[in-house]
């Protein structure tokens, strides 16, 4: 007997299907059943696999028979099949226990495709079949559902080019009547952006909801209904698009592939500030503007300013704004520029070359030259002893207190014998302050500190990154290795810029100067146009210099800013 109480209580696991057998797309109930003092939660993720876990209900039992009291706690799971064959449902472990494996057989019999398509479906649209590397092509999704359908899962388009963006561009949701019936339309735009060559397919999207069951509100209507609506799942897969991704033409000549619907240059600024003067500021504010890019593919704007001209650049200002037919960007230049000297000066026009996806054709968006004359400034030929003369002039005098006469008319004299004992209190407390500093001073000379010995710091880790990312970029243009290049390239920006690496050359290219700007985009465009011959191999590496902090290299940085001092 006293061995009978030793014994815990038993705890008991099993699992059992509502069926053996079912259709794709028809989900079937799981339930676990746990007896006893169990208390460790069932591990579910065995299921993930073959099935998803559309629902999950609870239950649980407690019974006295005979003064022994005993629970049981249920957990039903709805499962809906992946896939069709015959699939197995593993033990799912309970702590230190485990159920027994079961089997399912799943068929491919269709279920009720063409109810199910008239109750919902999902339409999948591409606005064109041909675009460019970095071309905004505009990717449609519309899911029609009748009033009886309660949505429950819409999938995301997934692309099979790795090296592809898809940005939500609009979302709506409207009514439409066809064929007599009235549909719920939910509508979203993307904007897809693709930085590679080659057929890009956008994999069939599949949307899961259910429909039938009714509500408490449609049982008030209608009191006198014999028979409540079954509720069923219904699921419907849209049909897959694909389009081609061309190579660069050829015969585009800019120094930054650029493919928008319009692109435009303005500037402010410079016009309405005259006369200029030497040594005062001008302010020009400079704004590239493009339909169908993003405010990253925008390229930098550079201020060629002649010798005698200080420019200052601000951290450039990027702006998206997405609308249902594409997205619209904006980048504005705002440059400082401080005349040093009288003269004539010549600011060169500013061009940017792109491609028209409209026309199919390269235009250019430019800016014209602006002529300054600047006049000499007289302030700054004025001597500086005249400035000091006229600032130290006073304008009211104070007539000078006689010496050993205080403010109030009395004597000095008169006053010591009153104050001398705050004067010797004052020289006590000047000396405890002198000597407590030198003692002060003194230990902290004699104390060697931990800081003070010289250590030697071993490499970080972005400096071993970046050195080896050079050793590959020798290599690869060793061999005139293309592709392995533009992976060492991308190596290289990440060992720049470990918190936001670029993605692709075209935004490496940008947060680096014109010569290694020029450099990386040959190579990106000897790789869009495998048959034009464009030097790039002809870069030797070892001009990167391995930096000895953890700073990136001053010849890449993002944004270069100067202090604002003439």
């Amino acid at each position: 007997m006293l061995l009978a109480f030793a014994l815990p209580a038993h705890a008991g696991v099993s699992a059992k299907l509502s069926s053996q057998v079912t259709n794709q797309g028809q989900p079937v109930r799981l339930t676990l059943e746990m007896e006893g003092e169990q208390t460790d939660p069932p591990d579910l993720t065995v299921l993930e696999n073959n099935f998803e876990i559309l629902e999950r209900a609870t239950q649980q039992s407690i019974s006295i028979i005979n003064g022994k009291m005993s629970s049981k706690r249920s957990l039903v799971l709805t499962l809906l099949p992946k896939q069709s064959g015959t699939l197995t449902i593993p033990a799912i472990p309970f702590g230190d226990q485990q159920t027994e494996p079961l089997t399912l057989d799943v068929t491919d019999a269709p279920i009720e495709q063409d109810a199910n398509q008239q109750l919902a479906w999902v339409e999948l649209s591409l606005n064109k079949a041909k675009a460019y590397p970095e071309e905004e092509v505009i990717l449609t999704l519309k899911l029609f559902q009748q009033a009886s359908v309660r949505g429950e899962h819409l999938d995301d388009p997934v692309p099979s080019l790795s090296d592809t963006r898809i940005e939500l561009l609009d979302e709506s949701q409207y009514t439409t009547e066809k064929d007599g019936e009235i549909y719920r339309v939910l509508e979203r735009t993307y904007g897809l952006f693709a930085y590679q060559t080659g057929r890009l397919e956008i994999a069939a999207v599949s949307f899961r909801g259910r429909t039938g069951g009714g509500s408490i509100f449609s049982l008030l209507d209608d009191p006198f209904r014999q028979r409540r609506q079954v509720s069923r799942p219904i699921r419907t897969v849209s049909e897959p698009v694909s389009l081609e991704i061309s190579p660069i033409p050829t015969t585009f000549t800019g120094s930054q592939w650029l493919p928008a619907k319009h692109l435009i240059l303005e500037d402010a600024g410079l016009d309405s500030q005259s006369p200029v003067t030497a040594g005062i500021p001008l302010t020009r504010r400079i704004m590239l503007i493009a339909d169908g890019l993003m405010a990253s593919q925008l390229p930098s704007i550079t201020q060629e300013v002649p010798e005698g001209i200080k420019p200052y650049e601000e951290r450039p200002h990027l702006t998206d704004t997405p609308r249902k037919s594409g997205i619209s960007s904006s980048r504005q230049h705002v440059i400082t520029l401080i005349p040093t000297q009288a003269g004539h000066y010549t600011l060169p026009p500013i061009e940017v070359a792109w491609w028209n996806t409209e026309l199919d054709k390269q235009e250019t968006s430019q800016l014209p030259a602006i002529e300054l004359d600047v006049m000499a400034n007289p302030a700054a030929t004025a001597p500086i002893d005249t400035f000091q003369d006229t600032v130290d002039t006073p304008t009211n005098e104070i007539a000078p207190q006689p010496v050993g006469e205080l403010l109030d008319g009395t004597s000095l004299a008169a006053d010591n014998g009153n104050r001398s004992w705050l004067v010797w209190l004052l020289g006590a407390a000047w000396l405890a302050t002198l000597l407590a500093w030198w003692y002060t001073h003194r230990k902290t000379k004699t104390t060697p500190t931990k800081s003070s010995q010289p250590e030697t710091a071993p490499p970080s880790l972005a400096q071993q990154e970046l050195a080896e990312a050079i050793e590959e970029l020798k290599r690869a243009y060793n061999h005139a290795n293309a592709p392995a290049a533009r992976e060492s390239w991308l190596k290289w920006g990440q060992a720049q810029w470990p918190e936001n690496p670029p993605k692709n050359l075209t935004r490496l290219a940008g947060r680096c100067d014109a010569e290694l700007s020029v450099v990386i985009l040959a190579l990106e465009k000897t790789l869009y146009s495998p048959g034009e011959e464009s030097g790039w191999a002809e870069f030797d590496p070892d001009t990167l210099n391995v930096p000895h902090t953890q700073e990136p290299p001053r010849e890449c940085e993002e944004e270069h800013l100067l202090p604002l001092n003439p």
